[in-house]
This record gives structure tokens, C-alpha cells and sequence, in this order.
């Protein structure tokens, strides 16, 4: 029986794959093993569909891991078998954790409880024996950083894809899909060279595998220069991620949690104090020119009030 927490340390060695993963996942339709599942996920659904926050959501989910298993199974993982490819198992644990943490409704149900009443419906059918991949619970920092990468890898899948094939219309799809990358690129470099992290093992692990992500997406550049300009054009290599403006997602989270900072020091420190002191000497000075303002229209007025009497006193002695 495995612990429901996992290890100490999350593995980020499932990424050398992730390519493979991905792709064979796309690219497996089989109805068969599908329709196989139908009965299995509609009981899921009616049973356990309370979990999640729209209860189809639940026979969607059962769905595309049945689908998954099968597709890692085909690349020889051994899933349903003792000695597991670890990296399969390390992904699918990923995949799983990622899947549920967006659907479920709350905390309560956490990953490995909702993932155990899925198992029950589906052990002992098909290709399904007894023996699981043991699931347990990633933490949200190293789920963050891990589903950053797994969409960097997935839109570099389908940059691939259009440079492979070369249809009509790619040259849009090309452009929407790098751009994107550059949106999660600068996230990931950020965390990586910009501070918003510490320096544990797994932030270092995260960092190698951009590095090695980095490496995978700069192979696309001789493909993409091969195709002619209009590839050219719309295709954004990582350097120019930098031209664009979606650096500021990346600082979101630095922004967000500086409020609660600036909160706690007006609170609890003297900068409240401060404040509170200059601001009394702002409101003072504000009423010391109001006094002046005040004095000064009264001045005015007064000068209007007698410039006006003598210009009476002047029309009627000269109307004489």
C-alpha cells in the first residue's frame, strides 16, 4: 500500500518522456477500449459525480484515463504489472493530480480519495488488473511548475505536428501556438532567474528540465527556417518571448502576494504610525491654504465691493 502524501522529493524525470507520452495520447482513437469504458464511467459518474464541480466531468475524466493507460501501456510502461516503468508511473500520478486538483470541488476531496473510488470502478476489467499505479498527492508548488512544463511540451507537440505536416491555413496555428508558448516561457524562466522562488531541489530540478525544454524547442529553428518566410514570420523563437507583453502574467503572483505584505506592515509595524503623521501634516497643510484661499477670495471681494461703490459714486457725479 503506498502513502497517499508521496515521497519527500516529486520526480521531474518523467519530463525526458513527456514527448512520447503526449503524442501517442493524441494520437490513440481507438473506440474499442473506449466504448469498453462506457459502463464502468457511467457508474463512476452516477456514484461519485457529487465530487466534482459539474458531474460529467467525472465520466470525462474516467474516460481519458482509460484512454491514457492504454496509450502508456502501448509504449511498454507495464502499468498493470509489477516492475512499472517508473517514469510512466511518475507521469500518470502527474497527470491524474492535474486532471482532479482542477475538477473537484473543494479541498475535502483530496487526490488520492477521489482516485481510489475511480480505481474501484475500473480494476479487474479490460487490461485492468489489481495491481495500479499507486497515486498520492503532489503538492500545488510542484504541481504549478510541473503543469507549466507539461504545457510547454504540449504546444511544442502541436509545432511538431504543423512543421510535419504542412497544411494550408498552419502558418495562423503556428503563430498561436508559439506565442502561447511564450506566454508559459517567461512564466518558467521567471521563476527560475527572477527571485520568485527558493532554492530547493526541486526548484532545481524544475530549472534543468527548462533547460532541457529550452534545448528541445531551439531543434524546431532549422525546421522552421527550411519552410520559407511565411514560417519564418509566424513562428516566435524563445529569445524574441521577450519582444511581447506577456511578461506581466508572469508577475502576477509577486504583485498578488506583495498586497498582504504592504497590509501586514500598516498593521502591525510603525509604518502605520508614519503615515497616520504625515498624513495629519498633509490634512493640516491642506487646511492652512484653505484658511489663505478663504482669506484671499474675502480680500477680492472686498476690493470688488469697493471698486464697484466708487464706480456708482463716479457715474452719478459726472451724470450731474
Amino acid at each position: 500500500m503506498c502513502s497517499p502524501e508521496g515521497p519527500e522529493e516529486e520526480s521531474y524525470a518523467f519530463f525526458e518522456n513527456v514527448v512520447d507520452y503526449i503524442k501517442k495520447g493524441k494520437s490513440d482513437e481507438s473506440n474499442a477500449e473506449s466504448q469498453n469504458a462506457q459502463s464502468n464511467c457511467n457508474s463512476f459518474m452516477i456514484s461519485y459525480g457529487h465530487y466534482f464541480t459539474e458531474q460529467k466531468t467525472a465520466k470525462i475524466i474516467c474516460e481519458q484515463f482509460i484512454k491514457l493507460y492504454y496509450s502508456l501501456n502501448k509504449l511498454n510502461c507495464n502499468l498493470n504489472r509489477g516492475l512499472k516503468n517508473k517514469n510512466c508511473s511518475d507521469f500518470l500520478n502527474y497527470w491524474v493530480n492535474f486532471k482532479l486538483k482542477e475538477s473537484i470541488k473543494n479541498e475535502d476531496y483530496t487526490v488520492r480519495n477521489v482516485y481510489d473510488h475511480l480505481e474501484s470502478q475500473i480494476t479487474g476489467t479490460g487490461e485492468f488488473g489489481t495491481d495500479l499505479v499507486c497515486i498520492h498527492n503532489i503538492n500545488m508548488n510542484d504541481l504549478n511548475k510541473m503543469n507549466i512544463l507539461y504545457s510547454l511540451y504540449d504546444k511544442y507537440t502541436d509545432i511538431d505536428g504543423i512543421l510535419e505536416n504542412r497544411t494550408s491555413g498552419d502558418t495562423k496555428l503556428l503563430l498561436s501556438h508559439s506565442t502561447a508558448c511564450c506566454t508559459d516561457y517567461l512564466e518558467a524562466n521567471y521563476i527560475c532567474n527572477g527571485g520568485n522562488d527558493n532554492n530547493n531541489n526541486n526548484h532545481s530540478k524544475f530549472c534543468t528540465q527548462l533547460k532541457k525544454f529550452e534545448t528541445t524547442y531551439a531543434n524546431l529553428y532549422n525546421r522552421v527556417d527550411g519552410n520559407g518566410s511565411e514560417y519564418i514570420n509566424n513562428f516566435k523563437r524563445l529569445a524574441q518571448c521577450k519582444d511581447t507583453n506577456v511578461i506581466s502574467t508572469a508577475l502576477v503572483g509577486t504583485t498578488v502576494g506583495l498586497v498582504p505584505l504592504l497590509v501586514g506592515l500598516y498593521k502591525f509595524t510603525p509604518l502605520r504610525q508614519l503615515i497616520n503623521s504625515n498624513k495629519g501634516k498633509l490634512t493640516q497643510g491642506y487646511r492652512n491654504n484653505d484658511d489663505e484661499m478663504r482669506n484671499i477670495m474675502l480680500m477680492d471681494q472686498g476690493s470688488e465691493n469697493i471698486s464697484s461703490q466708487q464706480g456708482t459714486y463716479n457715474i452719478k457725479y459726472h451724470s450731474v
